[in-house]
């Protein structure tokens, strides 16, 4: 059996870790080793870890130290690692560059992951260097990966045999939990996610739906904000900051939402939206990236056409008020339950990678 080896971006908190260790589980069956490079990573049985320490830095200077020396280190690394034919994947590792040197002087096969495009949740100077390292990376790739097409249509490349659809898997989710007048937003706090028109929204919605309240779990730059907004709107009482929570705390409130609430600028295929399908938690989510692929309006979700807080406030009134919630979250569970176990991940990889 061939080998394989992921590189990963230093990771920042335990969130991209999840990702990432899913991504091991459904490759590992077929590979005789995997390894993974990257820094602050647990152990796992389904690889190899290799961590390489970085330390974050506020000084500039130091900050550009850091990295330089981070590269060298992960080249040395690398270069050490990798054989000849070895199978590399680029996971969430826009940052790794000289890696992908490595595996060219080495003649290993790379395969580079794209995800949401981050420059369409604001123009920062953070979200267009993104850009400019995925797009560079994915061009010295052998072979550009998404875990869903419209990833990669929505950046205008052509599904071609140098394209790999590879998805991860939901664990299996029960609910048997009475669910409760409440919406539920997962994700981070930051403008691309419309954080702060959500609550806004949400804040007119209860005027007509004073039975309601929102559970937001997730942290971000705009955090403080996002408190200040609730407060200005008198809306403490129905809308609470969670902030981030372990899987284990999260799945303990999370059985209870009717709605998962999902507007965003941007996606790839977003696990929290697979997770709340597969505990029969419908999605309220902007039609972007992978989201298009998964979510049929009405069917197993509903589409959000803008993500005003006008149009939010709107919709949450039209899904909330519909009869048909049960049959649509009854659909959701399907739509998971057939297509995204860890079974059908396994199957797609294989099928993807011919092997």
């Amino acid at each position: 059996m061939a080998r394989a080896v992921v590189f990963m971006n230093p990771v920042p908190s335990k969130a991209p870790q999840i990702s990432a260790f899913k991504f091991l589980k459904v490759i590992s069956p077929c590979f005789s080793k995997v390894s993974i490079i990257s820094s602050s990573l647990d152990d796992t049985d389904d690889a190899v870890v290799c961590n390489i320490k970085y330390k974050k830095q506020s000084n500039k200077i130091l900050r550009l130290l850091n990295f330089v020396c981070f590269q060298l280190k992960v080249f040395i690394k690398s270069m050490t690692t990798l054989k000849k034919g070895d199978y590399a994947f680029f996971w969430v590792g826009d940052k790794m560059f000289s890696s992908m040197l490595a595996c060219k002087l080495k003649g290993a096969k790379t395969y580079f992951f794209l995800y949401g495009m981050t420059s369409l949740e604001n123009d920062s100077k953070k979200a267009q260097t993104t850009k400019k390292s995925q797009d560079y990376l994915s061009e010295k790739a052998d072979f550009i990966c998404a875990e869903s097409e419209s990833v990669l249509t929505d950046r205008a490349i052509v599904l071609s045999e140098n394209t790999k659809i590879i998805h991860l898997f939901v664990d299996d989710l029960k609910n048997s939990e009475q669910k409760q007048n409440k919406v539920g937003m997962l994700c981070r706090l930051a403008s691309g996610k419309c954080v702060l028109e959500s609550i806004e929204a949400f804040a007119l919605f209860h005027k007509t739906h004073p039975d309601y309240t929102l559970e937001i779990v997730g942290d971000g730059i705009l955090y403080e904000e996002c408190k200040e907004k609730i407060k200005e709107l008198k809306a403490e009482s129905f809308i609470k900051l969670c902030g981030w929570m372990l899987h284990d705390e999260l799945f303990k409130i999370m059985p209870s939402w009717k709605l998962l609430l999902f507007p965003t600028k941007t996606e790839g295929m977003p696990n929290s939206v697979l997770e709340s399908m597969s505990m029969g938690i419908p999605a309220l989510c902007s039609p972007v990236g992978g989201l298009k692929d998964i979510i049929v309006d009405n069917e197993n979700g509903y589409i959000l056409p803008l993500d005003d807080s006008k149009t939010i406030s709107r919709k949450l009134s039209e899904v909330i008020s519909n009869n048909a919630l049960d049959y649509v979250s009854q659909n959701a569970k399907d739509t998971v339950n057939n297509k995204f176990t860890l079974k059908k991940a396994q199957e797609n990889f294989k099928k993807q990678m011919g092997f």
